[in-house]
Parts: structure tokens; C-alpha cells; sequence
């Protein structure tokens, strides 16, 4: 069971306290790093005790685990958006969000986010499982798509030439912080129509 599941079962109060946790983890993070950030500057940024913390996640570990649950669960639910698409949508669909695409993955807290569950991964064989997990996820169900809905084929090669392109623009957005979303925006379209062609 991922982490969004876990939360939504559990009581009002006891989500959003798990909400606020992470939400103050993630901004910790983002700001001083995974391991440059401890409990104590957690549970300041939470507004509320160490112990108090320790009440919902026995370690930062935990917290962390829990956090790169909640960005792959997000990305899991944007699939299922694509799969609810009549087949004859699916295409000019995916073109329009190329512009949600590209702010949300160039964001700079975002970008500095991804950077930082990926370089957990590369130290910690747990984060790095989970992510290799949601991925076998996310792009087992996308060629799927591209497959069934769309009837090309190779789906898979287009299916990582699409990751690519977006994983990308966090790399891009740290070295090219001023770099230009609406021109950046045009060409991913022009190169989401290209993938997808037959």
C-alpha cells in the first residue's frame, strides 16, 4: 500500500498533522538537503515537538521514505487522468498539458526536489527501489497507453524519449534558471507530436 493510501485511511486530525510533517520535511529538504537536514529543524518547521513527530514517523528515514511515496503517488494519479481519456482525446490532450508540464518540472522547488530523491536513491537502496518500482508502474501503464489507445507501436522507446524529455527540464532549470518556459513549452510540443506520430 503507497503512502496517499495510507494517509487517506487514516482520521482528519491525524492526516493533516502527517501533512504538515511532510510539507515542512519537503521545504527542509529542498533547502539544507536530505542529510543536512535533521529532526530537531523538521519539527521547527512543523511548529510542533521532536517528539511529537517521532508519534507519526519513527525516523527521518521514515519521513523520507514517506515523502518520495507521496511525489510518485502524484505522478501515478496524472497517469490515471490519461487513462480515463477517450481514445480520440488522448493525443491533443497530452500536447495541451506539455505547458503544465513544463512549469510544474521547472518550478525550482520542484526541480531542487527531484534532484534530491535521486540522489537519495543513488545512497539509500530503499528510496532507489521505490522509485524503480513506481517507475516499472508509470511506464508499464504509459506504453500501455500509447499501445491500446493510440495503436503505435515501439511504445516503449516513445515512452522513454517522453521521460527523458521531462526529467530533463530539473536538470535544465538549475543551470538555465531564466531559460524560457513559452518558447521551452513549443518546441516539447512539437516534440510530443513527433513521439507520438504513426
Amino acid at each position: 500500500m503507497n503512502m496517499t493510501n495510507q494517509i487517506d485511511k487514516r482520521s482528519p486530525r491525524t492526516k493533516a498533522r502527517v501533512i504538515q510533517i511532510l510539507d515542512a520535511a519537503t521545504a527542509c529538504f529542498v533547502e539544507q538537503g536530505f542529510h543536512g537536514t535533521g529532526m530537531a529543524r523538521i519539527a521547527e518547521r512543523a511548529e510542533m515537538s521532536a517528539g511529537h513527530i517521532y508519534h507519526y514517523f519513527d525516523s527521518k528515514d521514515a519521513i523520507i521514505a514517506a515523502i518520495v511515496e507521496r511525489e510518485t503517488s502524484a505522478h501515478e494519479a496524472k497517469m490515471r487522468e490519461f487513462q480515463s481519456l477517450p481514445c480520440e482525446n488522448l493525443k491533443n490532450e497530452m500536447v495541451a498539458r506539455a505547458e503544465e508540464g513544463v512549469r510544474t518540472n521547472t518550478d525550482p522547488f520542484r526541480s531542487a526536489l527531484s534532484l534530491e530523491i535521486v540522489a537519495e536513491a543513488k545512497r539509500n537502496p530503499d528510496i532507489a527501489e521505490r522509485l524503480r518500482r513506481h517507475d516499472v508502474i508509470v511506464r508499464t501503464e504509459f506504453a500501455r497507453l500509447l499501445s491500446e489507445k493510440l495503436k503505435l507501436d515501439h511504445a516503449e522507446g516513445r515512452v522513454e524519449v517522453l521521460f527523458t524529455l521531462f526529467d530533463g527540464l530539473a536538470i535544465r532549470m538549475l543551470r538555465h534558471p531564466d531559460l524560457d518556459q513559452a518558447g521551452l513549452t513549443r518546441f516539447i510540443r512539437q516534440a510530443i507530436l513527433a513521439v507520438l506520430a504513426d
